[in-house]
């Protein structure tokens, strides 16, 4: 076989293996789709139950616990010997322990499959529905309470900070009632520092005598190391003062 013949079928060769393999690279991107990605699993009725039981149970450790509450415990039970303080702080842990659990187990609730279906249809409707059973938080709000809630100021500055409205019912309270809270800004003229807040709570029953009308008046100073001031004062007949300084240690 000459030279030249042998560079022929070489040079053929090559090109037949060429087109072979472009073939089979052409079938294999041909062949190979690729795979639906799954989305991650979505979280068990138990699993958001613990998330949120733990996240309530420090809330409520910590608000039932307060050292103001302690403080004012101390007031009122100074008369009385240790073991009614005692107990005191022991129910107030109880009580901390048996609301978690219930808040644990609506707050989970607001997101079952129920739930969401229908906040892909009615938007009010599901957001009346997640308002009622969640939203915990609001349920310790207390404005014509001279006491200082820590609860209660989480519930503001939340509000205050995702500039949307609350609404709902809550018919299964000792006391049912319906809420509607809506945080608005800019609408002083008059700036407040940065920590400071001014709450305002009246009441009035028709039909009942003057001394069932309240007002109370509670200023709050946040201090950046975790200080707090609190001053209430109730207007009324028999007008009531609590006040209060804590810091951390």
């Amino acid at each position: 076989m000459g030279a030249l013949t042998r560079i022929f079928v070489w040079t053929a060769a090559l090109a037949v293996v060429e087109m072979h393999a472009g073939d089979q690279s052409i079938g294999i991107q041909y062949n190979i789709s690729p795979l639906p990605l799954e989305s991650p699993p979505r979280e068990t009725f138990l699993e958001r139950y613990k998330v949120a039981f733990d996240r309530r149970l420090e809330d409520q450790f910590a608000d039932r616990l307060h050292p103001f509450n302690v403080m004012n415990w101390s007031v009122d039970l100074a008369d009385r010997g240790y073991d009614q303080f005692q107990e005191r702080i022991s129910s107030a842990a109880r009580n901390a322990i048996s609301k978690s659990v219930v808040h644990g187990f609506r707050e989970a609730a607001v997101d079952l499959p129920i739930m969401l279906w229908l906040e892909d249809r009615q938007d009010f409707l599901a957001d009346f529905l997640r308002n009622s059973v969640g939203n915990v938080g609001e349920e310790r709000v207390a404005p014509l309470d001279v006491s200082y809630r820590l609860a209660e100021r989480s519930w503001w500055k939340t509000l205050s900070e995702n500039e949307d409205v609350r609404f709902g019912i809550r018919p299964f309270s000792t006391s049912p009632y319906t809420f509607l809270s809506r945080a608005i800004r800019d609408a002083l003229s008059l700036p407040l520092p940065h920590g400071l807040a001014f709450d305002i709570g009246t009441s009035y029953q028709f039909g009942r005598k003057r001394d069932e009308e309240r007002l109370v008046i509670k200023i709050e100073k946040e201090f950046k190391s975790g200080g707090i001031v609190h001053v209430g004062f109730e207007a009324r007949e028999g007008a009531a003062v609590f006040a209060g300084l804590a810091f951390p240690w």
